[in-house]
Formats: structure tokens, sequence, C-alpha cells
């Protein structure tokens, strides 16, 4: 295979995104896009089938250090196939969600131009291109989110922005330790010095606010609310997390020695932990279907960060697997959420409801997907987080950490429990419930499902959920995953009891007999009676509403201050941030006038001493004498004092 075809994923999208750009008849930049798409995906499973390959090219006149180096091998490739599969997904989702919209040239380019970037950045092989697309993706980052609010724009560009100057420092710390520039020649660097230490953290700081991990975060659930879904679906739900995360396996596996249960080690694992625990309760209180699925997509990060940061092989397969898994829940997720909004022209949850009869699809899709990120079996967010589960408990056997992985197996497990809690909820006020407003119930006779073009990317990542879960092993491990984490013995002992295929078809038996059941119950057998809510008739204007299904949690006097500091921004790194920035900035401002009136304060002294200097100027002889008998007179009197 010759290794120049490397070059398409990347400029193939970058010249199709200019061509978008100047195209302003209307049809032809869907087309554009969607082909280009298509054709990069082709070209991405080409690469991936294929062995290794090599591209190099003599590049800025310094060869022997900056060649444009391109690497494709199984970790990567793989990574670029799910990369350019949701590019294509979302651009045949865009055609009819898009459709009327403000700047349609501006959304294609610079959607296009992000799949180039992005697969620049998984290819690259010298860390200096790889800065270069990193770097392109944060203004595409911007270029995207002011789709939506320039504000959030800038936010988002701010925080990723700052950590990008960590990863650039961190990579010139790399570089002083290999020796090297090129990625593939990059050993794994023991983390027993202060350089090492200091270049781990700084990479890993650029990695995670990829990733949206917290408290690099904060720009995530503002976007939702402004930017559109198809936006959301690719960027923080599929397109940052397969980004940061790769990075993170990276620097873990690749760039350093990692050793389970040491300081770096533990730091990942409570950043994961807490991740997962603090964004999943903020999901439970929110009353917008955008903004909750937003606090999950950062929540889901932590079950990476924590398999990842155990450097137990199990775990770490886990974590990938679920950075996997999660792009494809939750893009199918957020692509949900835009079928509802684009019914509906709403995405809060007390104007949603009882939309499952009129848009099953939707809600089927929406709910396999809802199932998959809560952890049930036996789809594929079940299985990749019962290998971080299994990876915790192997690093207890270790020793080394006392009991601190009790607390790791006890957040990812009661994460899971909370995320299935609000999705209950979700699931209830979208789709089954009704609605608070009567005139909305009555709109609903009119609201029908979505076209295919919208549909089928949902049922394709639905049907993902569903294989990669129930043929986990056979498929995604196998083809994807085992192989890029070394340390998996290939047998699949490490799999536990967990037997999928056996747990299918016991829960298809459950599901038949349930059915059965619910089909026995409808034969009246007994005596009806009237139904009664809180002691009064229950009747067909009785609403139960699962908005407020967790609103207790919110108003409780542990958590109440806390939620509400959040609700003010209170605790967000980027205020702070900012409020650090304005400070420094006023005592540079206090500093310059004290300066500028000291300046003033002396001119103004010297004006006066000239302006009294010169009245003694006066031109007469006589007075010239006077001054000159004084000033001896002074002499005098201070040689004989």
């Amino acid at each position: 295979m010759n290794s120049n075809i490397l070059l398409y994923p990347i400029f193939l999208p970058l010249a199709a995104g200019v061509l978008c750009l100047l195209l302003s008849k209307k049809g032809i930049k869907e087309a554009v896009s969607l082909g280009v798409m298509l054709i990069t995906f082709i070209l991405s499973i080409v690469i991936f089938i294929s062995s290794e390959l090599v591209f190099s090219q003599h590049w800025l006149s310094i060869p022997e250090i900056v060649n444009f180096s391109l690497r494709s091998y199984h970790f990567s490739s793989f990574i670029l196939v799910f990369l350019t599969l949701f590019g294509f997904l979302i651009s045949l989702y865009s055609i009819r969600f898009m459709k009327e919209k403000n700047r349609l040239r501006e959304y294609y380019a610079y959607l296009l131009w992000t799949i180039g970037a992005s697969s620049g950045a998984i290819l690259a092989n010298n860390l200096v291109v790889f800065l270069l697309f990193w770097g392109a993706l944060g203004i595409m980052l911007y270029a995207l989110l002011s789709l939506g609010s320039y504000r959030i724009a800038t936010k988002g560009l701010f925080i990723v922005g700052a950590s990008d100057f960590a990863l650039i420092l961190g990579i010139f710390f790399l570089y002083k330790l290999s020796g090297t520039l090129e990625i593939s020649h990059i050993g794994a660097i023991p983390l027993n010095s202060v350089l090492s230490i200091s270049a781990f953290i700084l990479l890993a700081i650029g990695a995670l606010a990829k990733a949206g991990a917290m408290p690099f975060h904060t720009w995530i659930p503002e976007a939702a609310e402004k930017t559109p879904l198809p936006i959301m679906a690719f960027l923080p739900a599929s397109l940052d997390k397969l980004l940061g995360i790769y990075l993170l396996s990276r620097i873990c596996l690749d760039f350093f020695k990692s050793i389970p249960n040491s300081g770096l080690s533990i730091l990942l694992m409570i950043i994961g932990s807490f991740t997962i625990i603090a964004a999943v309760m903020m999901a439970l209180v929110q009353h917008d279907l955008k903004k909750l699925l937003s606090y999950h997509a950062v929540s889901q990060v932590g079950y990476m960060v924590l398999g990842i940061g155990t450097g137990i092989p199990v775990a770490v397969a886990g974590g990938i697997f679920h950075m996997l898994n999660n792009a494809i829940y939750k893009a199918s997720l957020f692509l949900g959420g835009g079928s509802v909004e684009h019914r509906r022209k709403t995405t809060e949850l007390a104007k949603l409801g009882g939309l499952a009869r009129v848009m099953p699809i939707t809600f089927i899709t929406f709910f396999i997907a809802a199932l998959s990120i809560s952890g049930v079996p036996p789809l594929n967010g079940f299985f990749s987080k019962w290998m971080v589960y299994q990876g915790v408990v192997e690093l207890g056997k270790l020793g080394g950490g006392g009991n601190l992985w009790i607390i790791w197996l006890l957040a990812a497990m009661f994460g899971s429990a909370l995320t299935l809690a609000s999705f209950m909820k979700l699931i209830h006020a979208t789709f089954l419930g009704t609605s608070h407003h009567s005139k909305l119930r009555d709109e609903r006779v009119k609201i029908k499902e979505v076209g295919l073009s919208m549909a089928i990317p949902m049922i394709v990542l639905a049907s993902l959920c569903a294989i990669f879960g129930i043929f986990a092993y056979t498929v995604p491990l196998r083809l994807f995953i085992l192989n890029s984490v070394p340390g998996i013995p290939p047998s699949g002992e490490w799999l536990g009891w967990w037997q999928p295929g056996v747990a299918t078809v016991l829960i298809i038996v459950g599901i038949i007999i349930g059915a059965i059941i619910y089909l026995l119950s409808k034969v009246k057998l007994f005596r009806e009676d009237t139904t009664y809510i809180g002691g009064e008739e229950a009747t067909s204007r009785m609403k139960i509403s699962g908005v407020e299904f967790y609103d207790t949690i919110r108003d409780f006097s542990g958590l109440k201050g806390v939620y509400a500091a959040a609700e003010k921004k209170k605790l967000d790194f980027y205020n702070w941030g900012m409020s650090f920035c304005q400070g420094v900035a006023y005592i540079l401002r206090s500093l310059d006038r004290a300066v500028n009136y000291l300046w003033e304060g002396l001119a103004s002294l010297v004006v006066l001493m000239g302006m009294g200097v010169s009245r003694l100027h006066s031109g007469i002889l006589h007075t010239y004498l006077a001054w000159c008998l004084l000033g001896l007179m002074a002499l005098l009197l201070v040689f004989l004092l």
C-alpha cells in the first residue's frame, strides 16, 4: 500500500471545505460534504486493513529535526475509522436538520476542516506536525461554536487554548527527555525525575481539557444551550473524546512508563472519579434536554480517565473501549435530542412529553442509547464499564494504594446508578409523560417522525450500541481494542464470569416472559375499580411529571449551597481565571496610575522650581552680587560650624 494514502483523509476534507465555503447554490455544499465524508470514511477503512504505513517528507528546511511525518498503526487507524464514520453520519443528519439555517456554507466548511485537522492530529508522527493540527482544532472549535454564540466560542477557545499552552510546554519537555520529535521513536520514559513528571502532567492537562474532564468542562453545558445539536453530537460527544482520550492513552502507554498505584496514577483516578460523580449530580437536576445530555458527556469522561489511570491492562482497554462506546451512544443521544427539537422547537422538559407514539424511531434509538450510557446489559456501555470495574478490582489485589480502590469502584458504580436515574427522568419527561400545557398536548397529534436522512444516523448508532455489547469480544475488542493495549491475555479469562452471549439470551427470554405476562394481564379476570392519586379520584387531566423527579436532591441541605454556587457559575474554572486576570489587570492599572501621578507630581515640582528660579534671574547686576554675598556667607558658616 502506498503511504501517500495517508494524505487523503487530511487534505481531501480541507479542499472540500474551501469548495463549500465558495459555493452558494442550494444543495451543492450538502452533496459535496456528504460525498467527501463518504470517500474519506472508505479511505480510512482501507488504511485500517492495511499494515502499518509511514509517510515522511522533508519540511521547514530542517529535515533532521522536523519532517512532515504521518503514521498509521492499529490504534490510530481504528480511531480514524470512527472519526470519519461520525463525520459522515453528522453530515447526513445535517442535510435536513440544518436546512434553512443561517451560515450554512460556513457550517459545512468548518465541519470538513475539523475532520481534516482531526485526521492530521491522529496520524501525525512528529510532535511539531501534531501541534500544528491540534492548534487548528482549537480554531475550528471556536468557528463551530460561533455558529451558536461568539461568547461561548470565546470561552471554549480560552479554556482549550490555555490547556494547549500546557501541552506545548509538555512537548518541549518531552523532546528534552527523549531527544527526538518523532513520536514512534519515543520510548517509555520512566517517571523518576522532576522534568519527566512535569512533562506528564502538562501533557495530561492538554488531553483532559480536550476530552472535557473536570475542571475543563464548563464551556460544554453552555454550548449545548446555543450551539446546533449536530455540532454538539460531533464535538464534545464524539470528536473531543476520541482525540483527548487517544492522546491520554498515548501518554500513558507509549510516552511514559505508568506504574499502577503511583502518585500520578492516583491523581488520574481522583480526577476520573470526581468527574463521574460531580457531573452526573449536575445532570440529575437539569430541566433542559440539551444541558442534561451535556453533563453526561462530561461524566462519561471520568470512566475513561479512571480506567487509563489504573495502569491495569484490562482497565486501560476498558477506558479506550468506553471512549469508543461513549462516542457512539452520546452522538446517538444528541441526534435524538436534535430530532425532538426539530419537531417540537424546544428542549425544555416541561414542554415535552408523549412523543414515543408519534416519534417511535427516535424513541427506540434514544432509549437504547440511554440504556447503554446507563450501563444496562447487554449493551456496549455495560461491557466497557465492566472492564473498568474488573481493572479496579485487579488494582486492589496489587496493594500499594491502601483501600483507595474501593473508592474508585464505588464512584464508578454509583455514577452508573445515578446515570440510569437521570435518564429515567429524561425519557419519562420527553417520551412517556404528557406535557404540562394543554395547548402543547393538543399540538402533539400534528407531530410526526423525522425523515430518513435524520433517522438513519440514529438507527446506525443505536445498532452499534447493541452489536458492540452483545458481540463485544468478537467484534470491537478483537478488531479494535485488544491489539492497541499490550499485556492483555488473548484467551479472554480476564472477562470474568460475564458472558455477553449467554446474558443476552437470558435477557431476551426474560423480555418474552414479561411480554406474555403483560398480555395475560389484559384479560379481565378481576373487577376494576376507581383509581386514586393522593386521595383524589384520578382523571385524564392529571399528570405525573418526571421533570422534577430529583429536585429534592438539589434542595438537600448538604448540597443546596453547592448547586446554587454551580448555577451562579461560582465554581467555574473559567470565571476564576477571568477574575484572576481582572484582578491582575486592576493591580497593574493601579500601579500605572500611581507611576503616572508620581511622574506628574515630579513634573509639577520641577515646573514650580523653574518658575521660582526664573524669578531670581532678573538681569539686575546688583541682585546677582547680593546672591553671591549670601552664598559666601553660607559657605563660611558651614566651614565655621
